[in-house]
């Protein structure tokens, strides 16, 4: 069964216009989907997922630019070691060997969720390499509003954590508004991964709750034209922390989605793609309009 679903995501992959590939970064190898050509676009996932979960929205994007997507360090089939800490700050500096191992100089970067965490912090301390950020709900703000989960929290209760089937639905359930189409052998085989995973997860999440430096403080240090997207109905975090997103970032545009909860890469690839790309084409103008030279996307190796 395993198999199936491997290959099922494989395919999924494939429509995307992605290759899986590897690198060694330090003591971890690295997998990560790459495709299209032009100028690269970094994209980096939530907790509890991995790079696949962005090939509903990557399908749009690798169409005009080169797209990579990594199983971040401790995630998806990429290296966990079990004596090593997968906090924010050493997780920005592996993301950041991981860019130099790839010798990326220039790109757009994108994060969801915890990847948000993690790509608002990269993009504070290494404000040269970001040409644009786009966070989706991102992790790392105390939000004015406490969310569901936060309250569930409080209770002893966290839906990230997975220790049974049952465990695995009321997650799906918060997740989503109204949850996509996924093959049953697909959903079975993501069910299995979380629930082995469940402990080293408990000790992450714990971990990714040390805010220090708090990431509000560091928000004004993001120099890139940041898009800040948002589903109004996430249960995980609350939609109300886009305006301290907005506040903090200098160059901040904000997009809340109706009748969408915290998934919207998946459950509305189309719609964020077609929202991201809009962004990119109005950042692009007004780089044309600055240099008076019009952007020529870098050609990517294939």
């Amino acid at each position: 069964m395993s198999a199936i679903a491997k290959l099922l995501l494989a395919l999924d992959r494939s429509a995307a216009g992605l290759r899986q590939r590897a690198v060694q970064v330090d003591d971890h190898r690295v997998l990560y989907a790459e495709g299209g050509r032009g100028e690269t676009i970094l994209l980096l996932h939530g907790f509890g997922a991995e790079g696949s979960s962005w090939n509903r929205m990557a399908k749009f994007l690798t169409r005009r630019y080169h797209v990579i997507a990594p199983d971040l360090p401790g995630w998806g089939s990429s290296t966990r070691l079990t004596s090593a800490s997968y906090a924010y700050p050493v997780q920005v500096e592996r993301v950041h060997r991981f860019v130099q191992e790839m010798k990326l100089e220039h790109f757009h970067l994108v994060g969801h969720s915890m990847g948000g965490g993690i790509a608002a912090r990269y993009a504070a301390k290494y404000p040269e390499d970001v040409i644009t950020l786009a966070l989706v709900a991102a992790h790392g703000i105390m939000e004015p509003q406490e969310s569901g989960l936060r309250r569930a929290v409080a209770r002893g209760e966290n839906w990230l954590l997975v220790s049974s089937p049952q465990d695995f639905q009321r997650l799906m359930d918060h997740l989503f508004v109204e949850r996509p189409y996924a093959p049953r052998v697909v959903v079975k085989y993501l069910e299995r991964q979380a629930i082995s995973k469940c402990e080293q997860n408990r000790r992450i999440f714990d971990s990714l709750q040390l805010n220090d430096p708090p990431l509000a403080a560091l928000l004004p240090k993001i120099k890139a034209a940041t898009l800040v997207l948002w589903g109004e109905k996430d249960e995980l975090i609350d939609v109300s922390a886009v305006e301290i997103f907005k506040t903090g970032i200098n160059r901040a545009q904000v997009l809340i989605l109706p009748d969408t909860g915290h998934m919207p890469l998946v459950d509305h690839g189309r719609q964020c793609a077609e929202a991201y790309l809009a962004f990119l084409g109005n950042q692009m103008k007004s780089r044309e309009k600055v240099s008076g030279v019009p952007s020529r996307p870098a050609q990517a190796a294939s």
